[in-house]
């Protein structure tokens, strides 16, 4: 049997992480979750992710910022990035592409529209160059 795909979901707010934790953990996944950038690279550190998961609002570093740390990582740089944010303005959409962002979903979503931009990017990742 395969493992579980391990999917780090990074956001600040209480509420909106627990209901996509329960939305991608009813699909089979594994979900990590931190509330802040530093939280999320040390979880990275002891457990690689499938896929990450950036609320553009976070303490300290923002998303942006920490997509840009993980994108200049190698150990995480491979690694696709989906913004999930409440900030959904063309604006916070394009410097997310800039930073490295894979992909992009407004809060509020609908359940099905975040499953398809992960299993999305999870067959663009397992996809030959």
């Amino acid at each position: 049997m395969a493992r579980a795909k391990t999917i780090l979901l990074v956001d600040a707010d209480h509420a909106a992480a627990k209901h996509a934790e329960q939305i991608l953990d009813s699909e089979g996944y594994r979900v990590l979750v931190a509330r802040d950038g530093d939280e999320a690279l040390a979880k990275l550190r002891d457990t690689p992710a499938d896929v990450i998961v950036i609320e553009i609002l976070l303490p300290q570093k923002n998303g942006y910022q920490l997509c840009r740390a993980l994108k200049a990582d190698a150990a995480t740089q491979a690694v696709p990035v989906l913004f999930v944010s409440a900030k959904s303005q063309p604006s916070d959409r394009f410097w997310a592409k800039r930073v490295g962002g894979n992909g992009f979903v407004a809060k509020p979503f609908d359940p099905a529209d975040l499953l398809r931009e992960v299993h999305a990017l999870l067959q663009d990742q397992g996809a030959p160059a």
